[in-house]
């Protein structure tokens, strides 16, 4: 494919993306899931309220509470949105959208660098049209962002490995710190493009003072990302009592959830509690996010993953471990630990976690599923990949009802139940 006829495919992929996450976002126009405590938090943050920094501060409503569990990129990023667009779904909402799609063209990006072109339309078409993706880019909350900081931070590690320019390392540590000032799961992030620069240096063995930069600015975009919280004149003592909190909260055995989960098990009653067999992989137990009444018909978002994308990417990564075994090529170490950090430590969590924890593993595995669709694209076989990308978009239009909520009658939605565990 030339050039033109790439950044046409792209533009496009990247116009639809946008266009159907932002397809009635404001609907539910109210709080749903998380957004209890996302959105009181990105509000007050807009207006430079410090009780959104305080763990025993009052909750702002009945039934809300701020989110302090998390670092503040994110809501600073969404409390921009709400003072441009206004304190309403879409001024919420709109952030997650965008960042969201710019998972698709990250995704394009990454695996192009990795693999070429032809395996970046492949890993693109497949998460453009990936659920659970679509679902957290339209709900104000984190993940999203993580994901997509991760993305650009691979990137960037990568040019970092094979070009050795200095400016790739510095790129690569600052999106590495706005990870993790999104979310701390993108301390996975700095781990794992961290052990990658260092293997790679290992391998020819060149070490680069300027690796310090690892341990600098990753930490220095943290604190930078709590400016806020600084200019209202909290010290440094405040900040470690709260990151102590939050430490604190994340590491509870004691919480519970109807849809909880670990990589591996469904816990609802906990980690303490009775546990059966979901591993994320499968696309077993999703998240019921929202209900909302539309006269005789209902809207339902459920935080379910395209469930033809999760069961073929197990394959898809089987055989990337094949081929790494086979080849030995950094490309699929790179991909590989790209994939499994993000969720083979959460099999060891000390607390109850919920599917979309596995967010940032999907590109990696959408990546792994556009290798697979190359090879057979090189063959005279190559009609089937094309009919794999037109059967995941099949499914990914069949689950949009229940994972935009697009109303439906309340009696069609046992359609949609492929798997008991998704109630």
């Amino acid at each position: 494919m030339n050039q033109k006829r790439l950044f046409v495919f792209i533009l496009s992929l990247l116009v639809f993306s946008f266009l159907v996450r932002i397809w009635r976002i404001s609907e539910p126009n109210r709080y749903y899931f998380d957004e209890v405590y996302h959105v009181v938090t990105a509000r007050a943050y807009s207006q430079n309220n410090p009780e959104a920094y305080d763990p025993f501060a009052p909750a702002p409503e009945k039934n809300t509470a701020f989110d302090w569990l998390h670092p503040p990129l994110a809501k600073l990023i969404q409390a921009g949105s709400i003072k441009i667009f206004g304190d309403k779904p879409l001024g919420w909402r709109l952030p997650s959208a965008i960042f969201g799609t710019g998972i698709v063209i990250a995704t394009f990006f990454l695996a192009s660098a990795l693999f070429g072109p032809t395996v970046a339309i492949f890993a693109s078409s497949v998460i453009a049209f990936e659920n659970l993706i679509f679902v957290m880019s339209r709900i104000t909350m984190n993940d999203v962002f993580v994901t997509f900081f991760t993305l650009v931070s691979f990137i960037f590690t990568y040019f970092y490995v094979t070009r050795g320019k200095v400016r790739d390392l510095v790129l690569t540590c600052v999106f590495l710190g706005l990870a993790v000032s999104s979310k701390w799961s993108g301390a996975y992030t700095i781990i794992a493009c961290s052990v990658f620069i260092l293997w790679s240096k290992l391998r020819v063995r060149k070490f680069d003072i300027r690796l310090i930069f690892l341990v600098l600015i990753p930490p220095a975009v943290y604190l930078l990302s709590f400016s806020q919280y600084w200019l209202q004149g909290h010290s440094f003592k405040q900040f470690i009592d709260l990151n102590k909190q939050v430490w604190w909260y994340q590491n509870r055995e004691d919480l519970e959830h109807s849809y909880g989960t670990t990589a591996l098990w469904c816990a609802p009653k906990g980690l303490n509690g009775p546990k059966t067999w979901c591993p994320w992989i499968l696309d077993v137990r999703g998240v019921y996010l929202s209900y909302e009444q539309y006269g005789s018909k209902a809207g339902y978002i459920y935080a379910i993953g395209n469930p033809l994308i999760f069961w073929s990417g197990v394959l898809g990564v089987s055989f990337c471990l094949g081929l790494l075994i086979e080849q030995r090529k950094k490309e699929y170490v790179f991909l590989l630990l790209g994939y499994f950090i993000f969720w083979i430590p959460w099999i060891f969590s000390p607390r109850i976690m919920f599917l979309y924890h596995y967010l940032p593993a999907i590109p990696f595995l959408a990546i792994s599923l556009g290798v697979v669709l190359a090879e057979i694209w090189k063959t005279r076989f190559k009609f089937i990949s094309i009919i794999v990308i037109v059967i995941f978009t099949a499914g990914f239009f069949y689950f949009y009802p229940i994972t935009s909520g697009w109303p439906i009658e309340p009696k069609a939605i046992d359609s949609f139940m492929w798997l008991k565990t998704w109630r």
